[in-house]
């Protein structure tokens, strides 16, 4: 017995274990093993370093079962599964372990309601054991699993003398549907509370550097100002395939490459900064707030005319759903404390910090949203950046940016729904170069990039990298984002796409830094095919229409930035092909599905967000 716990801990691949196996399940059949060493093998194998570092342990699980087959499986090992499963979860998730939680139900009968109850139980004892931010991240594995088990839980014979068990993660809309025992809907709760544990630990972890100063009262000297904010994009070349998410950093590090640009959109004929957030003030007590976009195009205003409760109101009809187009801006008001939560008379708010009076705020866009290129979040630190100049705050200065500016931003998009990452504003900050690269590492508080300035020939780098605006836009994810469920799940077939994208980041890096794009776009190619495999929604036949002939005949390599699914390609042009490769772009308009597509010219920004006072006319 010993000699096989020694085997199954050193071996590196299910090969190696398969004739190990076979041992177990007839030393099993033939009595001569008893629980205790079943136990014991069962232990090894879930936490056997070896399977977990090859994402084989879900394999190997299956390979066990399978030998034995059900009642085998059942007679032999069933008293082991109701002993040791839920301990053994446990120690996945608390381990930080690369085992996923549907491998490891794999090893549970169908019918054995009583272990998967047990698991629930234990579950709940663990969280009760851990606090503050390991709490909230354990948490979000945690109410993964318990997803996945009310979904075998389903039977409402179950519960009809039992209550159903509470956990500490559980927010007021679980614990209500618990009391209800509306089972059907506890899976789709728990996913959606996934979001909110880690929107928690966001906050929670920005509370170290969100200053407590009240905001302050524009000074009369700025009465008669227009502050106008103008910013580039960030074009993503790596994230290492999402690494900036919150949790993701925390646990294992993450690591992005962007580069900040201008675009020459319609109407203008050399690339400028897309982005423009201006504000002033109003001689009168109104709110008067402007969104100019590629896509469409908002107004909104109230003043002392109206009942205040009732505009107050109708202000926050964006938390309600409505209002799209202003929700950013308006959420701002109240992140920056100009405006209060729970307001009763915003233009009263407003008017407290505005010498009685009122404020202008326009934002405009050249580029729509779900482009890839960040223009969400970036737009998100653009207008906190224009508010903190107008009330005092540290971060509306050039000097005290970077980087309280973008963590805020994070925040802020977080409040309303949207999951960017740390990386997606921080493409905009400026430096001695445009391409930034950027490692975060594994930390118990909030993330906080490490920044190194890669060095480039902008026009090498301008000339080879094409610029491709697909025409096809990709709406922000709200829900569970699909690269996150299969960090957490440990998705068998999916997290190793996680782990190699981080592998391929420091080979992009350093094929930037030599200017070899021959390996940037190999990199390239392959970033876009683990993407694919992380997120097969990522693309479609008509996206792969830019990797395949006979444009790859003209490309090194490329990838869609952002998450995929629309938003901008760029592909790196082989030497001497550049502009046969934008001509056969361009054709690529007459398809239906690439009506609104454009070859893009740009530049690299390394000025990032300008904010700029004028006299107001």
């Amino acid at each position: 017995m010993e000699n096989q716990l020694d085997r199954i801990s050193a071996v590196r691949s299910l090969a190696e274990l398969l004739p190990l196996l076979d041992e177990i399940a007839r030393e099993a059949r033939d009595g001569q093993s008893t629980v205790a060493q079943r136990c014991a093998l069962l232990r090894t194998l879930v936490l056997s370093p070896g399977l977990s570092q090859s994402l084989e342990t879900g394999a190997a699980i299956d390979a066990l079962v399978e030998r034995l087959g059900p009642p085998d499986w059942i007679e032999h090992f069933g008293a082991v599964v109701d002993k040791e499963f839920p301990g053994l979860v446990v120690r996945v998730i608390d381990e930080q372990l690369d085992v996923g939680h549907l491998d490891l139900l794999n090893l549970v009968p169908a019918a054995n309601v009583d272990v998967l109850l047990a698991t629930l139980k234990k579950l709940g004892q663990y969280i009760d054991s851990v606090e503050g931010s390991v709490r909230r991240l354990r948490g979000m594995r945690v109410a993964m699993v318990c997803g996945a088990l009310f979904e075998r839980l389903q039977d409402g014979k179950i519960w009809r003398r039992r209550k159903v068990p509470a956990c500490g993660i559980d927010g007021e809309s679980i614990i209500g549907l618990k009391q209800k025992k509306a089972l059907s809907d506890l899976p789709v709760a728990y996913e959606r509370r996934v979001n909110q544990l880690q929107r928690a630990d966001l906050r929670r972890s920005l509370e170290g550097v969100r200053t407590s100063a009240e905001p302050q009262s524009l000074p009369v000297d700025d009465y008669d100002k227009l502050f106008e904010v103008r910013s580039p994009l960030r074009l993503g070349i790596s994230s290492a395939n999402a690494s900036d998410n919150h949790i993701r950093s925390k646990e294992q590090g993450g690591k992005t490459l962007n580069v900040g640009i201008d675009l020459c959109t319609a109407d203008l004929e050399e690339p400028a900064p897309p982005l423009r957030v201006t504000a002033r003030r109003l001689a009168e007590p109104r709110l008067v707030l402007h969104s100019r976009s590629a896509e469409f195009e908002a107004d909104f205003e109230i003043n002392t005319k109206g009942d205040a409760a009732a505009q107050s109101e109708l202000f926050f009809a964006y938390n309600r759903g409505g209002d799209e187009a202003l929700r950013m801006v308006k959420q701002a008001l109240v992140h920056t404390g100009i405006v209060g939560a729970d307001s009763q008379d915003v233009v009263a708010d407003v008017g407290r910090l505005f010498g009685d009076a009122g404020i202008e705020i326009t934002t405009a866009s050249a580029i729509q949203q779900g482009s890839g290129l960040g223009t969400s979040s970036i737009l998100a630190a653009a207008i906190l950046k224009v508010l903190y100049r107008l009330t005092g705050h540290p971060a509306g200065t050039k000097e005290g940016e970077y980087p309280d500016l973008f963590d805020q931003s994070v925040l802020l998009e977080q409040s309303i729904g949207l999951n960017s990452g740390w990386q997606d504003a921080r493409g905009a900050h400026g430096g001695p170069s445009a391409v930034k690269d950027f490692y975060a590492p594994p930390t118990n508080g909030l993330p906080t990039p490490e920044l190194s300035y890669v060095e480039v020939d902008a026009e090498l780098f301008r000339r080879r990298v094409i610029l491709f605006d697909t025409g096809i836009a990709r709406g922000a994810t709200r829900g569970l984002n699909v690269v996150m469920e299969a960090y957490l799940a440990r998705h068998r077939h999916r997290y190793g796409a996680i782990r190699e994208s981080l592998a391929i980041h420091d080979r992009m890096v350093d094929a930037l830094r030599a200017g070899d794009y021959s390996q940037l776009g190999q990199m390239a190619s392959r970033y876009w095919q683990l993407r694919c495999i992380l997120d097969p929604e990522a693309t479609n036949p008509a996206i792969q229409q830019l990797f395949e002939p006979p444009l790859s005949e003209l490309t090194e390599g490329g990838t869609l930035t952002g998450a995929g699914g629309g938003g901008f390609g760029l592909l790196i042009a082989r030497e001497g092909e550049e502009e046969g490769l934008r001509e056969c772009l361009k054709k690529l308009k007459d398809q239906r599905a690439y009506a609104r597509s454009a070859v893009v010219d740009y530049r690299l920004d390394a000025t990032g967000l300008q904010l700029t006072e004028h006299p107001a006319s």
